[in-house]
């Protein structure tokens, strides 16, 4: 089975998490970052979903990313992200380009998203 990611354009952090294409928004929204929490990838439990969104950030992070955002600023990516995951633990420098982070989180998120997604 293919399951495969969708990449779309939206209008800051807020319009990525809030002006979802799926009728009834994204069931489990997750951030990455150096910052998250660190879990490993087979004891990763999520809950079931149809819709998940993983929200990238820049080479300053979701949080830089949510200072910018007018209707996010003060928040924490905690507040805005079901799951805030460090994807990449013990990374060995201080950015990884995003179409890095890509690959490496979505063979991170595999175990799992195959075994409670699309319910």
């Amino acid at each position: 089975m293919y399951w495969g990611y969708t990449v779309r354009l939206a209008k800051g952090l807020h319009g990525l998490v809030h002006d979802c294409p799926y009728k009834g928004g994204y069931d489990l929204k997750l951030g990455t970052s150096e910052h998250g929490q660190v879990v490993q990838p087979g004891s990763l439990l999520l809950p079931r979903f149809k819709h998940l969104l993983v929200a990238f950030g820049g080479p300053d992070g979701l949080e830089d990313c949510l200072q910018h955002d007018r209707k996010l600023q003060g928040k924490l990516p905690v507040d805005v992200f079901d799951l805030y995951l460090n994807t990449c633990p013990g990374q060995g420098s201080r950015t990884i380009r995003t179409e890095e982070a890509i690959l490496i989180s979505l063979s991170f998120l595999q175990t799992a998203v195959t075994r409670y997604g699309g319910f």
